[in-house]
């Protein structure tokens, strides 16, 4: 997991990356922090961020506009907003901020603000795959469907396919119930890739999935699940 801070601040950026380390350490969670001095820096880093605390008083570009912008180009980034000021947290809504803490930053403030990301983020888990015999890490996420194919298992990412050594009921097991669905005997959709669903038939992309009568009534109930908890 990407974590970003900015902040014009040289001890902030250090006090809330030794925080954030600490609890995600506690967590258990494995993560990568990176640290921006201005809301410039960060609109120039190529790094893609899964949160990103952003403080409201920077010069220059505060994080209003900085956020307005970074949004613009890394729209699935959670932000988390910073500041002194809390009458300024009311101009965070127009970015859609996740979350708002307080300076001086207080630990359990900021490891709820966390819970609460890591609660809406599925699919960062990465898989094991491989195409021509290389070995390559996805993220579940980047998954549209995983179809068995005789005795092998094909795993549809955008443009690409890989295979994967694990069963399609091993996978199963594997992947987050959240995020993915068995919708027949040989297809795994991920939930998020959906465009379409209409009589019994699910559109990813140009690919149309059939969804078996037996799986029916439990995909359509896990669709509306998270729909309704994660979009």
């Amino acid at each position: 997991m990407n974590i970003g801070i900015c902040d014009d601040e040289e001890e902030i950026l250090v006090s809330l990356s030794r925080i954030i380390t600490e609890i995600m350490c506690e967590c258990k969670q494995d993560i990568q922090i990176y640290l921006y001095h201005s809301g410039e820096k960060l609109l120039k880093g190529n790094v893609i961020l899964d949160i990103l605390f952003l403080d409201i008083e920077m010069p220059e570009m505060d994080g209003i506009e900085t956020g307005k912008r970074f949004i613009e180009q890394h729209g699935e980034c959670k932000i988390i907003m910073s500041t002194s000021k809390t009458e300024r947290f009311k101009e965070a809504f127009k970015i859609n901020a996740f979350r708002f803490i307080t300076k001086p930053f207080q630990k359990e403030e900021i490891k709820e603000a966390l819970n609460d990301v890591v609660k809406t983020m599925l699919g960062i888990k990465k898989l094991e795959v491989y195409k021509k015999r290389v070995r390559y890490e996805i993220l579940e996420k980047d998954i549209s469907y995983i179809m068995s194919v005789d005795s092998y298992v094909e795993i549809y990412v955008k443009e690409e396919i890989f295979r994967s050594e694990l069963s399609l009921n091993k996978l199963e097991e594997q992947l987050e119930p959240e995020l993915f669905c068995r919708v027949n005997r040989q297809c795994i959709v991920n939930l998020g890739r959906i465009g379409l669903y209409k009589k019994g038939q699910i559109h990813i992309g140009e690919n149309s999935i059939k969804v078996s009568l037996r799986r029916k009534t439990e995909f359509e109930k896990r669709k509306i699940i998270y729909d309704m908890e994660y979009t």
